[in-house]
């Protein structure tokens, strides 16, 4: 494999002068740059990209170090395939996974049409905008031979001219909008806003400064600043979720979670200033959802509940704090990196619904109480729920076909001589005196 000095040296020698010019937004100014025709062997894929950043944590925690795709081919194989497939694993010391469509698609574009924009690449032939193209290009290159594929139109952008953090910026705006690019995976997208948001110096705990640059990068992601905000909250406890999991920065463990977060975030948005005793415990029960596996539609209920019904929101705290009382938190463990679509775009203040097959199910959490969190979470929801039920013929019909299923195969009998069988007992118990409070009810229409 080549190094950094001798990629740059075929580079600079073997580069060809085509006649199109690209034109890229720098430092609020529109710029034209050359572009030339370079040899693919010459490039490096950037391991620090940010569209798979999270998977890349992901794949290093499981390699057990630094993907170097300048000094280990089965690194750049790996970087390919975090680029190109899903449902990735790690197989003799390497990444692999299964092409996604829009990977295939991507293939058989180019196989069709050739090159329709340059990429972009430092002199030493790192590339910077097009990874996913060279990933695919290479890939071919093994599966049916260079002939065709061994040259590639790309821009050169030296670091005299436009430094780091210039490139940075370019590179978010050119990624963040979504134009015809794969999307970002729900956190990498996270990351990278984050990312714009701090080089603009937001201040995470002043909502002032989340909307003001909210303003500032609407254009950048071509987003509604509502939209933008939202994601920033969302960023934002994230970011506390790992921290109080003891994980900070560790995002490859919440892959496929940014509904969840973007829900999280709403509801804080809400909450910050308005309960300043209660934040705490509020996001606490919000975070338990989380940990105990429950998707962005439940903690969506969830916000409702605390709107509409907030005692019973705050009985289920309570049983929340009760059940984590033992719990050590040792942080999620790792968890599989997938496709995650963004959902579509819409106004900042809207439910947006999610792509249920892009939600993951949570991190796993060691030692965490999650049937019995996960348990408290369901049985509020379901009386809140019913307690919003006017049809009251219904809730009968309802309450009837459990109680009848209940005596099923001697279920009931079953369950009150097992482990839980306490609790079962206090259970009917109350059944039994709530029929006994009601019965008065019955007699009446007997009477009739």
């Amino acid at each position: 494999m080549l190094n950094s000095a001798e990629r740059a040296y075929r580079i600079e020698n073997e580069k060809v002068l085509t006649d199109d010019k690209a034109r890229l937004w720098v430092q609020d100014n529109w710029r034209n740059f050359d572009v030339y025709r370079v040899p693919v062997d010459a490039l490096l894929l950037n391991a620090d990209n940010r569209r798979f950043r999270a998977e890349r944590m992901w794949a290093e925690a499981h390699l057990g170090r630094t993907l170097d795709p300048e000094n280990n081919p089965a690194d750049e194989l790996s970087i390919e395939s975090l680029l190109l497939d899903t449902s990735h694993r790690v197989e003799d010391d390497q990444v692999v996974g299964k092409p996604t469509g829009s990977s295939d698609a991507l293939k058989n574009d180019w196989l069709r049409r050739k090159q329709e924009s340059p990429l972009w690449i430092r002199p030493d032939g790192t590339v910077r905008n097009g990874n996913r193209r060279l990933s695919m290009i290479k890939r071919l290159q093994r599966e049916g031979g260079a002939a065709g594929l061994e040259w590639v139109d790309a821009i050169i952008l030296p670091i005299n001219d436009i430094n780091e953090a210039t490139l940075l910026e370019m590179e978010q705006r050119e990624q963040l909008t979504e134009n015809f690019k794969v999307r970002y995976n729900d956190i990498d997208y996270l990351l990278a806003l984050r990312e714009a948001a701090e080089n603009r110096g937001i201040e995470w705990f002043d909502p002032e400064s989340i909307e003001s640059v909210a303003g500032v990068l609407q254009n950048m992601v071509e987003k509604s600043k509502g939209e933008v905000q939202r994601d920033l909250y969302a960023v934002k406890y994230m970011d506390i979720f790992l921290e109080d999991s003891g994980q900070t920065g560790e995002y490859h463990r919440v892959l496929k979670t940014l509904e969840r977060f973007r829900d999280i975030g709403r509801m804080m948005q809400q909450i910050e200033g308005h309960y300043p005793l209660e934040e705490d415990r509020i996001l606490q029960t919000l975070f338990a959802a989380v940990r105990s596996g429950k998707g962005h539609l439940v903690i969506r209920d969830m916000r409702t509940m605390f709107k509409q019904d907030k005692p019973r929101f705050d009985s289920l705290s309570a049983t929340v704090v009760k059940a984590e009382e033992d719990w050590e938190p040792d942080g999620p463990s790792l968890s599989n990196p997938g496709p995650s679509a963004l959902v579509e775009s819409g106004t900042g203040d809207e439910e947006i619904e999610g792509d249920s097959e892009g939600e993951g199910p949570g991190p796993e959490v060691a030692n965490y109480p999650k049937g019995a969190v996960g348990s408290a979470i369901d049985l509020a929801l379901d009386g809140f729920k019913a307690s919003r039920q006017d049809d009251v013929v219904k809730v009968l019909q309802e309450v009837c076909n459990r109680l009848d299923a209940l005596s099923e195969r001697e279920r009931l009998s079953i369950a009150l001589a097992g482990d839980d069988g306490a609790v079962v007992r206090q259970s009917l118990s109350k059944i039994v005196q709530w029929a006994d409070g009601n019965r008065h009810l019955t007699d009446r229409v007997d009477e009739t």
